[in-house]
């Protein structure tokens, strides 16, 4: 039995370079925008939406590695942030993603920490799938702001 499947989606190009993204169903339609000079922010860039992206699968695959072993840390938070520059044909490429995750409690109330914080990664299909190109740095904070995990 496979587990193949596929996501879909439709972009509509409104004016200059602000799109329409259609996921159907009802989800509601995103606005997606450039920033300037090419466009006018209206709406989150590629950029943001691919740090969206990988920041939605690692927070997602963290909560069901914590579930797995019946714990709770909620609520999770999780900021990104995107290197962009210029790579060696002077193209703007994203270079690589940071990433901090926020548990919502202490540390040491969290059973199998330490196992969950080494496998919940490996559930992340946009995570590691995005990596097979572009660094991507995690690091994990408890509600304490103690490094729970860092970049490996």
């Amino acid at each position: 039995m496979s587990d193949n499947h596929s996501e879909a989606l439709q972009l509509q190009q409104i004016e200059d370079y602000r799109c329409e993204v259609r996921f159907g169903g009802q989800i509601p339609v995103l606005s997606c925008d450039e920033p300037p000079p090419l466009g006018h922010s209206a709406g989150p860039s590629p950029v943001q939406l691919l740090l969206a992206a990988v920041a939605n699968c690692l927070t997602d695959s963290l909560l069901f590695a914590l579930r797995k072993f019946k714990q709770n840390a909620e609520p999770i938070h999780c900021t990104a942030e995107a290197t962009v520059g210029r790579n060696d044909e002077n193209r703007l490429r994203v270079l690589a993603i940071h990433l901090e995750m926020h548990l919502g409690t202490p540390a040491a109330t969290i059973e199998h920490l330490e196992r969950i914080l080494n496998q919940f990664e490996g559930f992340c299909t946009v995570t590691r799938s995005v990596a097979q190109g572009i660094p991507v740095h995690l690091t994990v904070k408890d509600s304490t702001g103690t490094v729970v995990k860092s970049p490996s």
